[in-house]
């Protein structure tokens, strides 16, 4: 658990000169992506790579090298960490070969990978959201896998050719390509800075009647955010910003929960997710969100890790109503108020190996979403003198 003194350091990280965050670094009390989520510059953190990657270390004897690929095997170690001990010096492919299960293409996978700051707004520069789309939120604590989710989502779009730019945002397009593009090596995602937002408009190439085009606005914003409206109510200094939520758009709303947190107990802060979505859906319908909203999805992230040999939908509408029982019920009763849809999703983005680096890609999690986002979302069509060149 960070420390009070840390907690202080963290908050002010780019008060820190380049020595002082080394420092820090070395003598083990952050770790240098620790400091990228707490918004550290990216400027500061390409320097600290580099000289972190560039300092060569003594060779370790056979058995100090046997005792750290222990660790390794066990998942102590982090993709970035492995590859600062390749880079310099302290272990060797061949070691790495021998003493863990780690193959050539993993060695490959670890030496060519490369993480570079994501780029989030604060609310005031962001651009208003586009009209006639149907905005699509998704809300979860910090570290509940929203990011990872929507690269996941992205990458699927991407991969399947379905996605259509917008100019409405393009630092969100930014953002959404530089998901796809790590993704594909990879490298996972930043957690969102804290009182970060990203908006992304774009359009969804509906893939079985081509003439039909999807508008859609991706609505993510931090933790940090989330929790503040938990504590403080809606308001303009969180979800309610630049009348985000307060417009006539249709709302799809997407709670994610970490499966894995769940199975950790309570967070830093003492009050568990299912307290947090409770209040946040109190307050959409006090603040009259749910009146424009037709559907309210329930995502469980990182359903990998789910007992091995169950079904994965009927493990989790079981652990949904075990867990979350008074949640679900909230939301049934508001769905009667609503008439909105309710769905629920296990999800996960594939295997990943040494803490941050997908290995293999799923399919399935982002193609059930999508196909409901096509179901449930507002529909543009071209004129018919379009369509008959098409």
């Amino acid at each position: 658990m960070i420390s009070l003194v840390k907690k202080i350091d963290l908050a002010h990280i780019n008060s820190h000169s380049f020595q002082e965050l080394l420092d820090q670094i070395e003598a083990g009390n952050f770790t240098l992506v620790d400091m990228k989520n707490a918004g550290l510059s990216n400027t500061m953190a390409v320097e600290l790579q580099q000289h972190l990657s560039t300092k060569k270390q003594a060779p370790l004897n056979g058995n100090d090298v046997v005792e750290l690929c222990a660790k390794i095997e066990k998942g102590e170690f982090s993709v970035e960490k492995i590859k600062n001990l390749l880079i310099n010096g302290t272990l060797n492919e061949t070691q790495l070969l021998t003493h863990t299960t780690i193959t050539q293409d993993l060695i490959n996978q670890i030496q060519n990978y490369q993480k570079i700051s994501t780029p989030f707004d604060s609310w005031h520069d962001l651009p208003p959201l586009e009209s006639n789309r149907t905005d699509l939120y998704f809300f979860g604590q910090p570290g509940s896998g929203k990011s990872c989710i929507l690269a996941s989502v992205f990458y699927y779009l991407h991969h399947n050719g379905m996605l259509i730019n917008s100019p409405q945002n393009p630092r969100g397009n930014i953002y959404k390509d530089q998901l796809i593009n790590e993704i594909n090596i990879g490298v996972l995602p930043d957690s969102t800075q804290r009182d970060g937002v990203n908006y992304i408009p774009l359009e969804l190439r509906n893939h079985t009647k081509r003439s039909y085009k999807h508008p859609l606005n991706f609505i993510e914003m931090s933790g940090e955010l989330f929790d503040d409206a938990y504590e403080s109510g809606i308001s303009g200094n969180n979800l309610a910003a630049k009348n985000y939520l307060d417009n006539t758009n249709k709302k799809l709303i997407y709670f994610v929960l970490d499966y894995k947190m769940d199975n950790r107990g309570f967070n830093a802060g003492g009050t568990s997710q299912t307290s947090k979505v409770e209040q946040i859906l109190t307050l959409l319908d006090k603040f009259g969100t749910l009146a424009h909203t037709d559907g309210i999805f329930i995502i469980i992230s990182k359903s990998d890790l789910f007992p091995a040999d169950v079904d994965r939908n009927e493990y989790a509408i079981e652990y949904l109503k075990k867990r979350y029982l008074n949640l679900y019920n909230n939301i049934k009763d508001l769905q009667e108020k609503y008439a909105f849809e309710v769905k629920l999703y296990p999800y996960t983005i594939g295997e990943v190996k040494l803490q941050n680096l997908l290995t293999t890609f799923n399919m399935q999690s982002p193609a059930e979403i999508i196909d409901d986002i096509m179901d449930y979302t507002f529909v543009s069509q071209k004129p018919w003198y379009q369509r008959i060149f098409s």
